[in-house]
């Protein structure tokens, strides 16, 4: 009883880490045991040494990180060290399955922001690509075979990704608003724009609110732009969350970023 509460208790990134785990101690063997495939083959440099301590490295990192998941940007560097170096070592497939693990992670992160999230992922495939050229070296047809996979699994996320956000749009402000918005706030439909002169809060609120939400606005810059005390935007702000019925600003912009708000 106890083992399932254990792991009815760990958290997503801690069941990847532990897997990860039992694959880069498997791998660091391995690569002690059959190091003598890669002799004057890789481009690595003192393979019989690098391999294996990369693999010994990744791993302790990787525990390091089931007991520390909030540190998951160790994960992140472990995933792109092991995708280069499993492209480079004749087990590209491989390096394409962990670079794709890579992006998924990486998209459904909280940082950095959509727009700069997108161009680092469009980096990583153009830098990866390169990366893939040392497969050459194993077999002239395996460069293309290995680009062709990844930019058909890189459509294939983006597919799965697309499918269930349409099928979330309808479902996801009904949930959004009943988790976070009193019932008694009628919402317009996802999209649309939300007057703010329809709702009963003053018109300094209601420029306080438009600060926050649209021009993303900390309270501090909300004070000094419109000759206003702090401590009066921090109260504001609480009447705005009573208003709404909502526990704090994070929860409020997380529904009301689905509409476009007007001051009009």
């Amino acid at each position: 009883m106890k083992k399932v509460s254990f792991f009815k208790n760990l958290q997503p990134i801690q069941y990847l880490t532990l897997g990860g785990f039992i694959f880069l101690v498997i791998a660091a063997i391995c690569s002690i045991i059959f190091q003598e495939e890669w002799a004057n083959i890789t481009i690595i440099p003192y393979h019989n040494i690098v391999i294996p301590v990369t693999h010994i490295l990744s791993a302790i990192i990787c525990f390091c990180v089931f007991l520390f998941p909030k540190k998951e940007i160790l994960l992140y560097c472990i995933l792109l060290l092991e995708t280069i170096l499993a492209s480079l070592t004749g087990l590209e497939t491989i390096g394409v399955f962990l670079f794709t693990i890579f992006i998924i992670l990486f998209y459904f992160s909280d940082f950095p922001s959509e727009k700069r999230k997108k161009t680092l992922i469009l980096v990583f495939y153009l830098v990866f690509t390169i990366v893939l050229s040392g497969s050459i070296v194993y077999g002239k047809e395996r460069f293309p075979i290995a680009v062709g996979c990844t930019y058909f699994f890189a459509s294939a996320i983006y597919c799965i990704i697309l499918t269930y956000k349409n099928k979330l749009k309808a479902i996801l402000p009904l949930i959004q608003q009943e988790l976070y918005i009193s019932k008694d706030i009628t919402l317009p439909k996802p999209g649309d724009v939300m007057r703010l002169k329809e709702y009963d809060i003053s018109d300094r609120q209601k420029l306080i609110l438009y600060e926050v939400m649209t021009n993303n606005k900390t309270y501090g810059e909300i004070a000094i732009k419109n000759n206003l005390s702090l401590s009066l935007v921090k109260k504001d702000m609480t009447s705005i969350l009573q208003y709404f019925g909502c526990k704090n600003a994070s929860s409020l912009k997380l529904v009301l970023g689905q509409f476009v708000l007007s001051m009009e």
